[in-house]
């Protein structure tokens, strides 16, 4: 009776173990690919309510279109020395830009802004790509 046991559990663990092990696994945060946004604050310092505003419906499409693609994830912002920086990460830089590069164009950030695409964890190579030459 015991061997019959173990052998029906095997059985109905199996199919979810194989899945398991064939799924690729997620790189940890500090092996991740990076894209990050600066955006140039035209209020100074600190950002306007009109400058808040636009950058808060900029980063809700960002998140949209990265977990359309499944490209990786938002991950936020931060706001000082008359930038707001933008975060996101995943497996791949390349894709990740590819995705959001859309919303991007469309936003018409002030002159002064860029992106930074990383290609691993920080000090890893990266390159700089001007989103607007206005």
């Amino acid at each position: 009776m015991k061997a019959r046991t173990l052998i029906l559990f095997v059985l109905l663990l199996a199919p979810g173990a194989w899945r398991l092990l064939r799924t690729p696994k997620i790189a940890n945060a500090a092996e991740e690919q990076a894209v990050v946004v600066t955006i140039k604050l035209n209020s100074g310092d600190m950002d306007s309510a009109e400058e808040r505003r636009r950058i808060t419906a900029l980063e809700d499409q960002l998140a949209d279109a990265i977990k359309r693609s499944s490209t990786g994830e938002f991950d936020g912002d931060e706001y000082g020395g008359g930038v707001c920086t933008v975060y996101m990460y995943g497996p791949s830089a390349e894709r990740l830009f590819a995705a959001v590069l859309p919303v991007l164009k469309k936003f018409r950030a002030p002159k002064g802004s860029y992106v930074v695409k990383r290609y691993g964890k920080p000090g890893a190579r990266q390159d700089r790509i001007v989103l607007s030459d206005e």
